[in-house]
């Protein structure tokens, strides 16, 4: 017997009320670049608020056991702030050891400051004063399968970055398009909404994986039929995901091409890898699509994939997300290097620290993130994201600089993380299944088996499965179900990755000894060129 609809909605009243509220009017371009200045203007009284409510006012904040090990109260750091500025204070608390590593944020590792030792959970670092009515797990893209609250209002906020984001990419009068993914993933669904906040509603949505591939649950599939259909309550109409396989990137691009002839040009907003599926079938079709703007996140966009792109005649603005922050970073057309972007200081704070990449003999430039919006559904106080990068300052003269944007980011990678057609996996998680499930059922010894992420000619990232000609003869088919099996069961973010992965063969198997590294084989290996 199926459980009513309304039964199941009525479980979610915050979710209703605030959806009628979220959908009470649209936001202007004027008004986008009002909020975004005076965020910048009030950026330090914002970080001091966040602290002294999110940090000294919530007794089970994680922080405030780091805090109390360094020695610092509220009024320590809001002297600081008086004095140094945000990002000066923020260095000063990293070289107390008020900081959160990637794995001590996942609770995969203990935190040990000043001789003692705690062991957080990611929950403890949830915002305790969101409304909480919705959690879902993140995509994986760009982080590891996170779980946050799903808010309206931290929507809302995020919409002001949409209208200066096509005024860069000179596509504020062309129809918007999606091709990503639904819930569980937060990805399609918040685009949906902001896209109407800004009065630029999305004309289709195509999902490039259907609910059953990520075996969705119930109170995914409802909510998300509630959003789209409960939004008509209140006259608005707001497209409906449409199912759209990764192998047929054809049929976006048809529709692209038909869209561009009828309006003079358009957009498509999806991960970086789909985007260049889409300008690749456009080629392989004969189809004209030059002019059209894609807006792209979710992973690396490396030179490779920009010229794919690019070949087409297709622009390409670059975007940088994180879960647990919402929106980091949004490029524009006058570039410094080809994945730059606006870090969007005025809801972000970032710094950074060489850190030595383990089982290697590689440093980076590691960021940690602060939040400062109220909405954020992660309360963040330098905390590492697993990515590093360049940071720099920089006038390129767009709207983003004008509004007071000036600090760019580029070359944007992760440190221990595996990214596969916008799918992303810690790579900690798939440790357990090089080194215990595949030799378990295949034979072999742990340093027999390996991942590595490779970017081939065309633009694709693809994951290889090295094995040990020692392991002996076993059959490919067989071995990658039982990753993908193994990602559906055991892995946040699991099995939207799989559901991805499984359509487009992005696990390939290589039959030849692990790679080495300065002596050492490593159990994973970052991008490489194939």
């Amino acid at each position: 017997m199926k459980i009513p609809i309304i039964s199941e909605i009525a479980k979610y009243p915050r979710l209703a009320l605030d959806l009628r509220w979220f959908l009470r009017g649209t936001i202007t371009l004027e008004e986008s670049k009002q909020v975004i200045t005076d965020r910048l203007r009030h950026r330090d009284q914002n970080f001091l608020n966040l602290v002294k409510k999110g940090i000294y006012g919530n007794l089970r904040s994680p922080y405030l056991k780091l805090l109390k090990v360094a020695g610092c109260e509220f009024g320590d750091i809001e002297l600081l702030v008086r004095q140094n500025g945000l990002e000066a204070t923020l260095n000063k608390l990293l070289v107390a050891g008020v900081y959160i590593g990637w794995e001590e944020f996942k609770g995969k590792r203990e935190v040990v400051r000043g001789g003692q030792h705690f062991q957080f959970k990611e929950r403890d670092f949830d915002n305790p004063y969101l409304a909480g009515y919705y959690h879902v797990r993140s995509s994986g893209s760009r982080n590891a399968g996170t779980r946050t609250a799903f808010d309206l209002k931290k929507v809302e906020e995020e919409a002001c970055y949409h209208l200066p984001m096509l005024v860069v990419g000179n596509a504020l009068d062309a129809p918007m398009t999606l091709w990503m993914p639904g819930l569980p993933a937060t990805a399609g669904i918040r685009h949906l909404l902001r896209d109407w906040k800004a009065n630029k509603p999305v004309a289709r949505w195509f999902a490039p994986v259907t609910e059953k591939q990520v075996r969705a649950n119930l109170r995914d599939r409802l909510a998300a039929r509630y959003i789209i259909y409960g939004s008509r309550l209140w006259g608005v109409k707001l497209a409906k995901p449409e199912y759209v396989s990764l192998q047929d990137a054809i049929k976006v691009a048809q529709w692209i091409a038909d869209t561009k002839k009828k309006f003079g040009s358009c957009s498509l907003s999806c991960f970086v890898s789909p985007a260049v599926r889409v300008c690749q079938a456009a080629i392989k079709g004969g189809l004209d699509i030059k002019g059209v703007h894609f807006f792209v996140g979710g992973e690396p966009l490396t030179e490779a994939k920009r010229q794919q792109i690019e070949a087409t005649g297709a622009f390409v603005i670059p975007r940088y997300s994180l879960t647990e922050l919402g929106m980091v970073g949004c490029g524009c057309s006058n570039v410094a290097a080809v994945d730059d972007v606006h870090l969007l200081s005025d809801s972000v704070v970032l710094i950074q620290r060489e850190k030595k990449v383990e089982h290697t003999d590689i440093s980076v430039n590691a960021f940690l993130f602060t939040s400062l919006a109220a909405t954020a559904p992660k309360i963040l106080l330098n905390v590492e994201s697993d990515d590093y990068g360049v940071m720099e300052t920089r006038h390129c003269g767009c709207l983003w600089d004008e509004l007071g944007l000036h600090r760019h980011l580029h070359t944007i990678r992760s440190y221990t993380k595996l990214t596969g057609s916008g799918m992303t996996i810690l790579g900690s998680d798939f440790v357990r299944i090089l080194e215990e499930v595949l030799p378990g059922k295949y034979g072999g010894a742990a340093t027999d088996y390996q991942l590595v992420e490779e970017e081939d000619t065309e633009g694709q990232t693809h994951l290889s499965l090295i094995i040990s000609p020692s392991v002996g003869e076993i059959a490919h088919d067989d071995v990658i179900h039982t990753v993908l099996d193994e990602l559906n069961h055991g892995i946040h973010g699991g099995r939207l990755a799989a559901g991805f992965w499984a359509q487009v063969n992005t696990l390939r198997i290589k039959r030849m000894y692990p790679l080495s590294s300065s002596g050492k084989i490593m159990t994973l290996h970052l991008m490489k060129k194939v």
